[in-house]
């Protein structure tokens, strides 16, 4: 259990961070993605309505620059970076009070008599030279490859009651040195925007859009604070903010307003709109008549209502799946989790049973198969342990018997009627043939299993071993001989093409009475079902998120992901019944007795007669090399050749303990198939048949997008809420906080940014 469940943690544990990584890459790049060359990384405003009707406005600026090239693959490096405004006579006159200032370097640039494209300047050094380090504002209303010289003050517009059809677009730019790529650039923009307000009867009020449609700059965060006339208040001003990304809004003690907006896309605008008492008001040339607050906060809160009307369904149909998710998701889990420690604990043995030295009541072939389901340690393959212990269990009933060495070295002698210790002096008194008896085994089939039948009756085999036997027999008939060896064994099965049918009655006859025991029972679909569900509904909550613009929220997956995960691979596949935890305790007992049998003090004649079946069932658990030890340390006089010939020349043990080593070829997955088809027997060299005592031989702001993330969710959540009447009672609407909504756009600026 404890393997399954560190094998299955790490394998989670690496598929889940692996999975967050990308997942963290898509929240990391979502506000525009790599393929931005030039974006803002942040943009902070610090704005002062004046009771002139101005606005003073700070920009903190943040840029990245990609690497960029142009039409013939070469470098093209960044040189300037601008933004233009609209004027116009209705929205703003004029722009002046200009000043920028390189806060990455600390040095604070100085206006250019005219602007320069980076295009007229020949060369590097002289832009470097000449032009770095300097701003300048331009009039580009034909266009921008065809600045004229603007002058601040002069070449402003008049303030009129409405909009005109007199725009002027000016461009305020910076040249920066030379430069191929910045992962972060900062500047602070400072100047004033002029005639921005218009004054009614009761209040003063503008819209600014510091940026419009046009914009063609992604900004990862946008954040601003909004200050009005000295003696304005909370109570005294109102403010809306219109941008149809996620965002949030606020009210500050000291009446200011500030806003926040999240992943602005190419094309997108943010207007606040914002009224204060016209009482402090002085000085503001364009005028309304009459009151001007109440209209403006009913038109305020129409554009809200059918904001929030458009983006309820939607907002409602997004929670809906993020609490289902998360419903789903941890009942899924509550089920993996039971589902695997109820399979695991089933799958253990929890009998009294410590020691057992009798045979379990089960054939070797069943005991290899169970004995993993109780010990998943055992390393070897069921299939292998199966026919070695059978093997093996065939020489104990002699059915067959098994000889060191090549069958041609026995020629001339009656093997039916061979004695180990006649056959270990003839070995012994030939160096040629000690050598021979560790390069391959001959089988002897024995005239009982041959002459009598049926033999599973006679020779009292059961299921699993007769199966074994007739296999043989058929190998014998192929080879023209009851005695063969592991070579002529091998060139007969390599051409052998029905062989596979034969080895399959085996194997057939192994699994069929295994099942008859009713010992185990599958019970891996309780695990692996809700595991994969739970893996399926986490790994498409992230892609289903993600694919909405909603990426954070699908982090609500990896849990769910990873707790499946783990739960698909940690359970127990077979678990044992109430009558095979009595058959689990008798095989465990005796596999700890065995393993544990030289540090018995009350060992006795019983447990020697024994040892042939502790062989075979030692097979059978895999643990043969330690049981040899055992015995060899419980009985040292198995290691004198007179002793085992005088007392264990019928046993199984006596090759292991004579010098020319037993069953010197371990089976490499036994009739296996060659890569022409073929069976074969996996003959792999010389080896003890027990391996025994033998003698033979990088992301965009991640932070401010998780940020942006977490606001989505909280929008969402607004968003769903059922819509207030407010009973036509507008009288705090817009002093408070929340959030923006789609609102109009194209007010006082519509800015545009860009690089060049």
């Amino acid at each position: 259990m404890r393997i399954r469940f560190i094998r299955a943690g790490i394998i989670s544990i690496v598929a889940t961070v692996v999975l967050a990584v990308i997942t963290l890459a898509i929240i990391g790049t979502s506000a525009f993605g790599d393929s931005a060359d030039l974006s803002y990384r942040t943009l902070d405003y610090d704005v002062t309505a004046t009771a002139n009707g101005d606005l003073k406005v700070t920009q903190h600026i943040d840029v990245k620059m990609r690497e960029r090239t142009d039409s013939d693959d070469n470098t093209k490096p960044w040189k300037q970076l601008f933004q233009q405004y609209t004027l116009n006579s209705g929205t703003l006159t004029d722009i002046s009070d200009i000043s920028v200032r390189n806060v990455t370097d600390g040095i604070d640039y100085a206006q250019q008599s005219e602007p320069k494209l980076p295009s007229d300047v020949s060369s590097d050094k002289e832009w470097n030279s000449d032009y770095a380090n300097h701003w300048y504002i331009a009039d580009v209303s034909d266009g921008s490859d065809h600045p004229k010289a603007y002058t601040p003050g002069t070449d402003g517009l008049k303030p009129s009651a409405s909009a005109t059809e007199d725009d002027t677009t000016v461009e305020i730019g910076w040249n920066i040195p030379v430069t191929t790529e910045a992962d972060s650039m900062k500047f602070d923009v400072s100047f004033t925007m002029h005639d921005v307000a218009t004054k009614w009867k009761d209040v003063a009020s503008f819209q600014w859009e510091p940026f419009g449609k046009k914009n063609q700059v992604p900004i990862g965060t946008v954040t601003g604070t909004v200050h009005f006339p000295n003696g304005i208040t909370g109570k005294t001003s109102w403010a809306w903010l219109h941008t149809e990304r996620t965002s949030e809004t606020k009210r500050n003690s000291d009446g200011s307003y500030t806003f926040t907006a999240y992943n602005i896309h190419n094309g997108d605008y943010l207007d606040v709109v914002a009224a204060f008492d016209a009482a402090k008001a002085k000085g503001i040339a364009r005028k309304g008549t009459g009151n001007h607050l109440k209209d403006l906060k009913q038109d305020e809160y129409k554009q809200q209502q059918r904001w929030l009307d458009k983006q309820r369904f939607a907002a409602r149909a997004r929670l809906v799946f993020w609490i289902v998710s998360i419903v789903l998701g941890i009942a899924l889990c509550a089920w993996g989790i039971w589902a695997v420690i109820s399979s695991n604990r089933r799958a253990q043995y929890r009998g009294s049973v410590e020691y057992w030295r009798d045979q379990p009541g089960i054939s070797p072939a069943s005991a290899a198969r169970l004995i993993r389901v109780v010990d998943p340690s055992t390393r070897q393959s069921d299939e292998d342990r199966q026919l070695t212990a059978t093997m093996l269990s065939l020489a104990v009933k002699k059915a067959i018997a098994v000889y060191p060495g090549p069958s041609d070295m026995y020629r001339g002698i009656d093997m039916s009627q061979a004695t180990p210790v006649g056959l270990s002096q003839m070995i012994a008194a030939d160096q040629g043939k000690q050598y021979a008896a560790g390069i391959t085994s001959t089988i002897v089939i024995l005239p009982l299993a041959i002459d009598e039948a049926p033999n599973a009756q006679q020779l009292g085999l059961s299921e699993s071993e007769d199966a074994l036997l007739n296999l043989l027999i058929v190998i014998s008939q192929r080879v023209g001989s009851p005695v063969f060896d592991l070579n002529q064994m091998k060139a007969t099965c390599q051409n052998w093409q029905d062989g596979y049918i034969e080895l399959g009655k085996f194997t057939g006859a192994c699994s069929m009475e295994y099942q008859r025991l009713g010992a185990t029972r599958s019970v891996g679909w309780q695990w692996i079902l809700p595991g994969v569900l739970a893996v399926v509904l986490g790994f498409g909550s992230l892609l289903a998120n993600s694919f909405i613009g909603y990426p954070v929220a699908g982090l609500i997956g990896l849990p769910i992901f990873l707790v499946g995960l783990f739960c698909s691979m940690a359970g127990a596949v077979t678990v044992l019944t109430d009558q095979g935890q009595d058959i689990a305790g008798r095989t465990l007992g005796l596999k700890r007795y065995m393993e544990d049998f030289s540090n018995f003090t009350d060992r006795g004649t019983a447990d020697l007669a024994l040892w042939d079946w502790y062989m075979v069932y030692a097979a059978a658990f895999g643990i043969s090399d330690r049981v040899m030890r055992e015995l060899a340390k419980a009985y040292p006089q198995v290691n004198d050749p007179a002793w085992l010939d005088a007392n264990a020349s019928n046993s199984l043990f006596y090759w292991n303990y004579r010098p020319y080593g037993w069953y010197s070829h371990r089976h490499n997955g036994p009739f296996d198939h060659d890569a022409a088809g073929q069976m074969d027997p996996g003959i792999s060299g010389p080896a003890p048949a027990y391996g025994g005592t033998s003698f033979a031989g990088g992301f965009s702001d991640l932070g401010s997008q998780l940020n942006s993330g977490l606001a989505d969710i909280s929008s969402t959540i607004s968003a769903a809420a059922p819509s207030a009447d407010s009973g036509g009672d507008f009288s705090s609407f817009g002093s408070g906080g929340g959030s923006g909504f789609g609102g109009s756009f194209g007010g006082s600026g519509g800015g545009s940014f860009g690089g060049r």
